[in-house]
């Protein structure tokens, strides 16, 4: 059932990974769908938390949270037009999650559990003690369930002990997605941020076939980008040490991780200007593509206008107490850039 070739570019958030997706829309034998965040596998109630309550926490009632979880998650998605999920798959997303999640599930049934009670909204909260409380203490119930409250609030409750044929029908559901986009029969297709810069074998065991381009950036830079530019309240740039601590820590898992070599490309956004030539050259042999397939070349990336956002320190003049700190504090992640600084 093979399709195209999958190509994933991932970061660490703002690291410049869409520097890859721009790229690689030069080149006349792949599709790529830009720098919109595939981001389903990865994020709260996703496949990887889904994998964790089959899989790794396994038991009688959390699994059928995280059932419920990833089916409330993919129904947000597919009614979305913030994350138009359903663009992208030809209106397929909702039809192919579906048949997904009836091949995991083993036993279906309407039931509850506490959990249910705690993410209730506060009147069937009240509901359920109410009911609770006039059992145990009027009637004097000590056995039993809350009937009226099952009666009106039962949800659907799900068991499944899939095992490695979880890993299976993933791959399965994966592949039709992809085959569902409009890659227009060419031979890769690039998503955005499939998956996150750490635990790729893991990652790897979703797909028949990925390969996964890692993109990072000069600290200074990204420092420099949120403090003057972006802004963004994920990044902790009002605090230099705060964020020296967090950049770092991010990319701890280096120091423990062994990707596979023939599954992942680590390199740095630099690379791709300063060392522009170099640098394709590598990601070419790395997907096994031919360098005669890059028709566009400029098109949706040019070193040139890249730039502009590199070496950043020349221009923030007024920020040079904590550019210090970060070459002193994070030196083996800052970039030797090429002309003076």
């Amino acid at each position: 059932m093979l399709g195209p070739k999958v190509i994933t570019c991932t970061g660490y958030g703002g690291t410049g990974s869409s520097v890859v997706s721009d790229l690689l829309k030069e080149f006349s034998n792949i599709c790529s769908f830009g720098n919109f965040e595939f981001r389903f596998l990865q994020d709260p109630h996703g496949i990887r938390d889904l994998d964790y309550g089959i899989i790794q926490n396994n038991n009688r009632l959390t699994t059928s949270y995280h059932i419920n979880n990833y089916i409330k998650y993919t129904n947000f998605l597919s009614k979305s037009n913030i994350y138009p999920y359903e663009k992208f798959f030809n209106n397929r997303f909702k039809e192919i999650t579906d048949e997904y999640i009836k091949n995991i599930i083993d036993v279906e049934w309407n039931g509850f559990w506490h959990q249910d009670i705690i993410d209730d909204n506060l009147i069937k909260k009240l509901i359920y003690y109410f009911e609770r409380f006039y059992q145990k203490k009027i009637l004097g119930k000590k056995e039993g369930g809350a009937e009226i409250y099952s009666e009106f609030f039962n949800k659907k409750m799900y068991y499944s002990y899939p095992r490695e044929k979880f890993y299976l029908e993933t791959q399965k559901y994966l592949r039709k997605l992809i085959n569902s986009t409009d890659y227009n029969s060419k031979e890769y297709v690039v998503f955005d941020q499939l998956i996150p810069p750490n635990d790729t074998n893991h990652y790897l065991k979703y797909f028949d076939d990925l390969a996964i381009i890692i993109i990072d950036r000069d600290p200074r830079d990204l420092y420099l980008l949120n403090k003057c530019q972006w802004n963004e309240k994920w990044i902790p740039s009002d605090d230099i040490h705060n964020y020296i601590y967090w950049f770092r820590t991010l990319r701890e898992h280096q120091k423990f991780d062994i990707d596979n070599k023939g599954k992942v490309l680590k390199l740095p956004f630099e690379d791709f200007v300063y060392k522009y030539s170099e640098t394709i050259r590598k990601v070419i042999d790395f997907l096994g593509i031919e360098n005669k397939t890059h028709v566009e070349k400029y098109k949706f990336f040019n070193p040139k206008i890249s730039i502009n956002n590199t070496n950043l320190k020349m221009k923030y003049f007024q920020h040079e107490k904590e550019i210090k700190i970060i070459e002193e504090e994070l030196s083996d992640f800052c970039y030797a850039f090429p002309h003076k600084n």
